[in-house]
């Protein structure tokens, strides 16, 4: 009997020891194989649930990647040094992230572009963590904050300079964001000049129908250039989407049964590209499961980096 609680407490420790081994380094090797310049705009703490004017977005945070951690920095030097022949690659995590789990599945990403390529990379630091117990009323909840998030990264791109190339990279909940902030600076009066922008969607926790002719999105092609979809149809997350609705509402998620190519317009079929990847993935949903498939990697160049 006496041995029992030294055996559970040198199990414990072990685990300790294992899960240290596995995240505080990483981190710090990461550094040494990213060229990039990383940014982090955070939009917690009050910010995030108020509505989004010009008021609050001066209020948002910047912060810079520089020796291993975040750097605090200002919008001033953002959009001073912003360039518009560098690619701008803005990533929107998913539902329930906090800004350390977002820094390494970023950092991941930015792994997976060739280092001798230059971009901007700024990860789009919402709040998504998860608030409540219950993770139904959690995620309903999430929706205008999520809403929020978008109308301010629509204020955020019309701050750039005129000819410059932007890829809204969006995971899960994440896509709700980027095609919502692309939509709004669509019908926006203040759109820079020359804005190319592309839309990457994986996994997307977004109504499949939203591109549909008549629907919220139909007219986004307007302004994307580009539209890429990666989705699985055993995504085992996303076959619990409509749960988010009430009960005589059932939609499917796009980031699981896909885009119906016959529902798009006629003249913005050719911006849109569809691809399965569960063949490489099974029924995960995760953005790095995602972005490591083989059909995503051989697009990346394509979308993020405007070749």
């Amino acid at each position: 009997m006496p041995k029992l609680p030294i055996r559970i407490l040198i199990f414990a420790l072990s685990l300790c020891a294992l899960f240290k081994a596995q995240t505080a380094p990483a981190l710090q090797t990461d550094e040494q194989e990213i060229r990039q310049d990383i940014w982090r705009v955070e939009l917690r703490g009050s910010v995030a649930r108020v509505n989004a004017n010009e008021q609050t977005f001066q209020r948002l945070k910047y912060f810079r990647w520089e020796n291993n951690r975040w750097q605090l920095s200002d919008a001033e030097t953002f959009f001073d040094t912003q360039r518009p022949d560098i690619p701008l690659i803005v990533f929107a995590p998913g539902y329930s992230l906090t800004t350390l789990e977002t820094t390494r599945i970023g950092l991941s990403l930015v792994k997976s572009f060739d280092p001798s390529k230059s971009c901007r990379v700024v990860f789009w630091d919402w709040y998504s963590d998860r608030a409540a117990s219950r993770i139904r009323p959690d995620i309903r909840a999430k929706i205008p904050i999520a809403d929020n998030s978008a109308n301010q990264l629509a204020l955020f791109l019309k701050e750039l300079q005129p000819q410059s190339k932007v890829c809204l990279f969006g995971f899960s909940f994440g896509c709700r964001i980027v095609s919502k902030s692309a939509e709004t600076l669509r019908t926006s009066h203040r759109r820079p000049d020359g804005l190319r922008i592309h839309l990457v969607l994986s996994g997307a926790a977004t109504d499949q129908h939203w591109f549909a002719q008549g629907h919220k999105h139909a007219d986004l092609p307007e302004i994307a250039e580009k539209v890429l979809v990666t989705y699985n149809r055993h995504d085992w997350v996303l076959r619990l989407y409509p749960l988010m609705y009430h009960l005589g509402c059932r939609p499917k998620a796009l980031g699981q049964a896909g885009l119906p190519m016959q529902n798009i317009a006629p003249a913005y079929r050719d911006r849109f590209e569809n691809i399965d990847v569960e063949p490489y993935i099974g029924n995960q949903h995760q953005t790095l499961q995602h972005v490591r498939s083989p059909v995503f990697q051989s697009r990346i160049n394509t979308y993020f980096f405007f070749e």
